[in-house]
């Protein structure tokens, strides 16, 4: 009597492993872009909500400076701008990081962040 056998071959088994380490790989490469892109976006929300000035220099120092705090190396402070509008001001954060994947692919990581600045002295010049 033959028993019918259950599971995966060794040459599925292979293959199954191979594609989650593809992925994995993918994953330890693109991770830490998506992971500096959080902390430069909460440094943003972090000025614009305890700024209280909407001089584009004043922020973007603001801004340099929480990043010495948090640290990210692609962080620049052109990255940042004050767009004025009839409603205040708010931090436009815009920015695009190129970076190697496999041999001679690159992926591209466009990001954009806006925040409200509340500002709350009579800064603004």
């Amino acid at each position: 009597m033959q028993h019918r056998q259950r599971g995966i071959s060794f040459i599925g088994f292979i293959m199954v492993l191979a594609i989650a380490g593809f992925f994995l790989f993918l994953g330890m490469r693109i991770g830490p872009t998506y992971l500096e892109y959080f902390t430069i976006r909460n440094a943003v929300t972090t000025v614009a909500n305890e700024s209280a000035s909407t001089d584009p220099g004043v922020v973007r120092e603001a801004v340099r400076r929480q990043m010495q705090i948090d640290y990210s190396g692609n962080f620049r402070p052109e990255f940042v701008r004050v767009q004025r509008d009839s409603s205040g001001a708010t931090i436009v954060l815009k920015y695009e990081i190129r970076k190697p994947l496999i041999y001679n692919l690159d992926f591209v990581a466009r990001f954009e962040h806006t925040a409200p600045i509340r500002a709350t002295g009579g800064g603004g010049t």
